[in-house]
């Protein structure tokens, strides 16, 4: 009887944690930053360290247009004694500066959770926390789900280019409310078909079964996931120290 080789999963380069880590790494920041969110040094640490993150997983694009954006609020908000604005823009200006000095930290860090984890670690992970199918199958339909609609959202603007209907043309300040129309039902029809094909695509690879499910994913704690820890304990000691 002819033998064969149990599959193997191929080695991981690079910086790869656990996607346990990174969600508990997400929570903790979100967290941290409820309490140090007046300090602008620490927030100005933790969107390096985003930034750090979201390089290794080579998201340059939105590092750099998160990471400038930051960088203009900052620059903002130590200017901000200098210039004298209309008290309307002078509201907007603070407002802003406070909604991407506080949030953009933690936005940067959930694009990097969400882009560099793959729904089948992320369903491994979740199983190994014993955590209910309840919960994993709608998150795991999710993370399939914001891509997936993304992409029918490019297709569908290109369709709309196609046809001369895009932003701006003849045919848009003839009757703007097409746009809308075209987009919103295009995209309704859209999600409905999706949300259908990613029921029936997690049915299909048995995560409706009650029985314990397996996985050629190694999910382990390595020297990566102590990274975060020496991270956190940091971030924690600058806190007091600031105090």
């Amino acid at each position: 009887m002819e033998k064969y080789e149990v599959y193997q999963p191929p080695e991981k380069h690079g910086f790869n944690p656990d996607p346990r880590t990174k969600i508990l790494f997400m929570v903790f920041i979100t967290t941290f930053m409820t309490f140090v969110h007046k300090d602008l040094f620490i927030n100005i640490v933790i969107t390096l360290i985003s930034i750090m993150l979201l390089l290794s997983n080579r998201q340059f694009r939105t590092a750099l247009i998160y990471g400038g954006l930051f960088g203009l609020a900052v620059i903002a908000n130590f200017t901000k004694d200098i210039y004298v604005l209309p008290t309307l823009l002078n509201m907007i200006s603070v407002l802003l500066n406070a909604v991407i000095i506080r949030l953009f930290p933690i936005f940067m860090l959930g694009y990097y959770v969400i882009k560099s984890t793959k729904t089948n670690e992320f369903i491994a992970s979740m199983v190994k926390w014993h955590v209910s199918n309840n919960f994993i199958i709608p998150m795991a339909v999710a993370f399939r789900f914001i891509p997936t609609l993304a992409e029918e959202h490019r297709a569908i603007r290109n369709a709309m280019k196609m046809r001369e209907i895009g932003f701006g043309t003849k045919r848009f300040w003839k009757n703007p409310g097409l746009l809308l129309e075209y987009v919103t039902i295009s995209l309704m029809v859209s999600v409905v078909k999706i949300s259908d094909e990613l029921s029936a695509a997690a049915l299909t690879r048995g995560l409706g079964r009650l029985e314990k499910r397996t996985t050629i994913v190694n999910i382990k704690f390595g020297k990566h996931d102590f990274l975060f820890l020496l991270i956190s304990i940091f971030l924690v000691v600058l806190a007091i120290y600031r105090r």
